[in-house]
């Protein structure tokens, strides 16, 4: 995601003309922000700001960060690191001349994805769905669980793609996404829609917010039908 940010002169008195305001004749900062618009506590991205003149060109001058907020810190390189929960503004500048500020969301980590119940669940003659798949997902920093997080959740034994499956998420398909709630649990239930195998293989998985693969994710479930 790339903003193209105004300058905004510190100070200057309206209908002044800035655009002199700084030797190198800056006048916009084309700043990339890589997206999600968050970050993680104790993660880091880069930001980058390219500073131009008032045709549009590049100007080969120095820009400095600066963060507004004591959630996030952010280097000299716009290398910002989350610190802790809230929101985080920084801010590039070139001069006396800075950007509007650039705000992201600081969220605790996934640290862990877990299963706090039974990984192998016994389906009795006759049943049509499975008990609940219970996985929770974890932060160390703040420690506690993780609420409105995604896990998914795909069969992947016998393989889905080989035969039309006889059993399915409660969705329909062979996987499913579900946030997590107040407590950091997903819960995941399989349908019966036709002659179940002996066994079923689940796995539950999750990422952070800019895509790594949260630890414990790739346990599995263990779902027996009995006949």
């Amino acid at each position: 995601m790339s903003r193209r940010l105004a300058l905004l002169l510190l100070g200057a008195l309206a209908g002044c003309s800035g655009l002199q305001e700084t030797e190198a004749g800056v006048v916009q900062l084309d700043v990339t922000v890589p997206g999600p618009d968050s970050v993680e506590v104790g993660e880091s991205i880069q930001l980058s700001a390219k500073p131009l003149d008032k045709n549009g060109d590049s100007v080969g001058t120095p820009v400095t960060w600066l963060s507004a907020d004591a959630t996030a810190t952010i280097d000299a390189t716009g290398l910002l690191t989350g610190v802790t929960p809230g929101a985080a503004r920084v801010q590039a500048g070139v001069g006396s001349l800075n950007s509007e500020l650039i705000t992201f969301a600081v969220v605790a980590p996934a640290d862990t994805l877990v299963l706090p119940g039974d990984s192998v669940l016994t389906v009795p003659p006759g049943t049509g769905t499975s008990s609940d798949m219970v996985t929770r997902l974890d932060s160390f920093n703040p420690p506690g669980a993780l609420p409105g997080r995604r896990v998914i959740y795909a069969i992947t034994s016998p393989d889905p793609a080989a035969a039309p499956p006889a059993v399915v998420f409660s969705t329909g398909a062979v996987a499913d996404t579900l946030t997590t709630g107040a407590d950091g649990t997903a819960a995941a239930v399989l349908s019966v829609i036709g002659e179940p195998p002996d066994t079923v293989i689940v796995e539950a998985r999750a990422t952070r917010t800019r895509g790594a693969v949260v630890p414990g994710s790739g346990q599995r479930f263990i779902v027996l039908f009995q006949h």
